[in-house]
């Protein structure tokens, strides 16, 4: 924190000035957070995806767990978002995550139960975003 001597007749300015050093601190800490963040959220999807275990065809066996990935999306000059997708099998995400009747039975012929490996990433990733803002926040960036 810096300290600083003004008159009275300046003491907006300078609080205003040492406002904008501390948001300007904050944003390039989360600019360095954010996206380590998002490469482990990524890593931990990943890491739970399931692999169909009887696949004739050895080339697509793992095809959904391999395919997961980060993408960045510049909204503006002062927002970036990190997006963690499957880019080979995005379909299979929703299906895979919450359960899904079998395709040639409906209902009478069976269920296929939910493999939850998308909200436990989800939630950890939430919690280091808001550990790290807290640090950055404080002054601690490591």
């Amino acid at each position: 924190m810096s300290r600083a001597r003004c008159k009275i007749d300046d003491l907006d300015t300078v609080i205003g000035d040492i406002l904008k050093e501390y948001a300007d601190d904050v944003n390039k800490g989360l600019q360095t957070a954010v996206p380590k963040i998002a490469k482990i959220a990524q890593q931990e999807v990943k890491a739970g995806s399931p692999v169909r275990k009887k696949d004739t065809k050895k080339r697509r066996k793992g095809r959904y767990k391999r395919g997961w990935t980060v993408k960045e999306d510049v909204v503006d000059r002062l927002r970036v978002d990190y997006i963690v997708h499957n880019r080979t099998d995005y379909q299979l995400t929703h299906l895979l995550e919450k359960g899904h009747v079998l395709v040639r039975g409906g209902r009478t012929r069976g269920r296929i139960p939910a493999q939850v490996h998308i909200a436990p990433a989800e939630e950890h990733a939430i919690k280091n975003f808001e550990e790290a803002v807290v640090r950055i926040a404080q002054g601690q960036n490591s």
